[in-house]
């Protein structure tokens, strides 16, 4: 069993809720300031309220971690250090992060405050992990998804802490990985606006024409697990809920306190949540049934809020019981005060902390007089010391002690000066309680600009010579290779397709001889070929890296070129392993801003390197050209940008396939399945399985092109390579569009988007 005692997070909309949740025992709260926070439409807090907040929760030896976890644009990063300052300098615990950038950037500026790797970052394993750490993250919060040997093993073998979800909302698909509420409207789970269209009903082949709730997850509810999950080495048990009420954060939080202490009492007993608590953790806004999440499962029906996700709302006899216990106080620090009035020496206040901590504060003031008329007494010194009123601390013993030096007449003391005098005490207190985490201005330097500026107002772009892109086609089937085959060789009027990716269940399952023959036919026509990896690696019952082990004895055989990275976890793998052929990361690699790909550029062992990077799909062109720009004026990576393909908008370890119907049977064979799933507003949604990593892809109804806007891409001439993204599409699909594209032919389809290209993401 650890020696160092798990820690309870607790979730913050705002000061009351913080306050609340500390009362019922956490031992640190997470909350989202005025920016950057993945969660917009909590109240979240002011600068000054945040600044409240850290010195309140110091003072009672709690810790503040501020959520800067949404992906920041190029334009936006100018604001980040001005924004950081104040809470770097009142000595903020840690930052949970998203985007790689803001991660190098509070690294590199703030080494006070520990970096925390966001959920959000996907990671799904032991070499992401390891690597974050690497780049300097000191604690992880791993994706919802993974079982609890999978958590095991990151905090174990990449020895970083590890911060895992205990109970609240879950997300249907991967954190981070979730586009759906993006490409469906503005608001993107990326920048904390999630329109949550996972809540929404959908028919499916299953429902028999009806609307159900194939993608609504149950809320998690672990409190049965909790000598289990201690056991594994969590570091930090976190509850969800920073959109919900005081009285959610204070109730949630008082439960789980009561085992986890239950359990440091008496580790070798069993500890039953009683049905009255249960009961109490169900009145407080659970949607319909809840479950243990993925700790013991990779998924299931029974996960899924099938028939409604409606909640059930707060019990109004437990919330009140939980105000009246947890909420509307702020708890006070316990003290003794000693005041010595000599007359002819100067007035004495000591103060003295009831936590055992021997803390002591020692002011002095002026000389005593003797009183003339009317001599001050003990009770009514001892009535004004203990008017500490808005101050954190809360009198037990005041001890007054006068002495007039035998002249029989009392001594007098101001009223006022007697006030001020127990003002500066508490003043002085206060600022040796504060003073090892407050006093850091030295630290940071405020004269310096260390704001990154954007690429429109710089003169990089100056520097930057005029290219024009080639075209890249990714396959996902037999089919599509051969329909994309027919386009390789180009002549001087035409379009020519420079690299083929295919996709890495092609190269691993019954077609892969037949697959690779093609792909030699391609090598011999000049064109390169690069594996592209699945969107979600790990190392549960199928082990993930085995296949890239494979894929790269594939690139060592002379038929791949190289591989395209999805997650963290795979370059961390490759990286690990001093991977030598080409690095190409995708979309979901997010590079947002020029610092994330600064740190990106840090990922380098021995002969190891990324090689390239692609341009994410929530970007509109000009905040796609704004990154490009910057990037490319300290370093000339190639940037490849999409302008063909069906988005994914969820990746998800759930099924809608054994959800709605029932399992293949077929998890971890190289075999996949389509279904389609209809929304109220009668769009056709495609998800496929991939059963060998066990996960779905719901894509987006139509496909994104931007046939029509190549003219304005082109003159940018920014962008070294157009990908063009071949998922759902049928063989004669697949020939259609690159007929339409190479030849400059119209594109007939009539249903298609332009996805993020003018529209931005809020």
């Amino acid at each position: 069993m650890n020696m160092k005692k798990v820690e309870l997070l607790a979730p913050a909309g705002g000061y009351e809720t913080m306050v609340g949740a500390f009362n019922a025992g956490a031992d640190a709260v997470y909350l989202g300031g005025s920016k950057f926070g993945a969660r917009a439409y909590a109240d979240n807090f002011d600068e000054a309220q945040v600044l409240d907040a850290i010195s309140y929760a110091h003072l009672h030896h709690k810790k503040i971690y501020m959520t800067v976890n949404t992906l920041v644009k190029e334009r936006e990063f100018s604001e980040m250090y001005d924004f950081m300052l104040p809470y770097a300098e009142k000595n903020l615990d840690g930052v949970i992060v998203q985007d790689l950038g803001v991660m190098k950037f509070l690294r590199d500026e703030f080494p006070n405050v520990e970096v925390h790797a966001s959920t959000q970052q996907t990671v799904t394993g032991v070499y992401g992990a390891k690597l974050l750490k690497e780049l300097g993250c000191c604690r992880v919060v791993p994706a919802r998804e993974l079982s609890l040997s999978e958590m095991k093993a990151i905090r174990e073998k990449a020895n970083i802490e590890v911060e895992a979800f205990i109970h609240g909302a879950m997300c249907y698909c991967y954190s981070g990985a979730c586009l759906f509420s993006s490409m469906v409207g503005t608001r993107s789970g990326n920048r904390g606006r999630c329109a949550q269209p996972c809540r929404l009903p959908y028919k499916t082949a299953g429902s028999n024409g009806k609307e159900e709730y194939p993608i609504s997850l149950k809320d998690m509810c672990t409190i049965d697990l909790i000598p289990e999950l201690i056991g594994a080495g969590i570091d930090s048990f976190k509850i969800e809920g920073r959109m919900k009420k005081p009285e959610y954060a204070a109730g949630v939080t008082s439960l789980y306190r009561k085992y986890i202490d239950l359990y440091y009492k008496e580790p070798d007993k069993e500890h039953r949540v009683s049905k009255e608590d249960m009961d109490i953790l169900k009145a407080l806004y659970l949607r319909t049934g809840i479950s243990d999440g993925y700790y013991h499962r990779h998924n299931g029906r029974e996960m899924v809020t099938v028939s409604s996700p409606a909640y059930n709302g707060t019990s109004e006899e437990v919330s009140k019981m939980i105000k009246e216990k947890y909420l509307g106080y702020e708890k006070k620090i316990k003290c003794d005060i000693y005041c010595d009035l000599t007359a002819g020496s100067t007035a004495k206040l000591t103060m003295l902390l009831k936590d055992n901590s021997g803390v002591v504060c020692e002011i002095t003031g002026k000389e005593v007089q003797t009183a003339s008329n009317r001599p001050m007494d003990a009770q009514n010194i001892e009535k004004q010391l203990r008017k500490l009123g808005n101050t954190p601390f809360e009198a037990d013993d005041v001890v007054v002690s006068i002495d007039d030096n035998g002249a029989g007449c009392g001594i007098f003391i101001p009223v006022s000066e007697l006030n001020e005098y127990r003002r500066s005490l508490c003043d002085k207190m206060l600022e040796m309680l504060l003073d090892s985490g407050d006093a850091k201005e030295k630290a940071y330097d405020r004269s310096a600009d260390k704001n990154t500026g954007s690429a429109e107002s710089s003169d990089n772009h100056l520097k930057i010579q005029k290219r024009k892109a080639d075209i890249h086609v990714l396959i996902s089937s037999k089919e599509q290779l051969g329909a994309t085959l027919g386009y390789l060789e180009g002549d001087s009027h035409k379009k020519k397709i420079e690299r083929i990716y295919v996709d890495s269940k092609l190269l691993l399952g019954e077609e892969k001889d037949s697959v690779l023959k093609d792909l030699k036919t391609a090598a011999d026509a000049g064109t390169e070929v690069i594996a592209a990896l699945p969107y979600v690696t790990r190392e549960e019952k199928i082990d993930g890296t085995l296949d890239i082990i494979t894929l790269i004895n594939v690139c060592k055989a002379g038929n791949l070129c190289g591989l395209l990275v999805r997650n963290l976890e795979q370059l961390g793998y490759l990286r690990d392993n001093n991977y030598l052929g080409k690095v190409i990361c995708d979309y979901g690699v997010y590079v947002w801003n020029a610092e994330s790909y600064k740190l990106l550029s840090e990922c380098t062992k021995g002969d190891f390197s990324v090689d390239e990077i692609s341009v994410p799909y929530e970007l509109t062109i000009h905040e796609a050209k704004d990154v490009t720009v910057a990037v490319k004026s300290f370093c000339d990576v190639p940037v490849t940008y999409n302008i063909y393909g069906h988005v994914p908008m969820m990746i998800s370890a759930g099924c809608v396939k054994k959800t709605t119907d029932r399992c293949s049977g077929k998890t971890g064979s190289v075999h996949s399945e389509k279904m389609h799933m209809i929304d109220r507003m009668g769009n056709d949604m495609t998800v496929t399985t991939d059963c060998r990593n066990c996960y779905n892809v719901v894509w987006n109804t139509d496909p994104t092109v931007l046939l029509g806007k190549m003219k304005t891409i082109d003159d940018m001439g920014i962008f070294d390579h157009y990908r063009i993204d071949f998922t759902i599409e049928s063989g004669n699909d697949t020939r259609d569009f690159l007929e339409s594209f190479i030849n400059d032919k119209t594109f007939e389809k009539k249903n298609y988007t332009t996805g993020h290209y003018k529209r931005g993401v809020e």
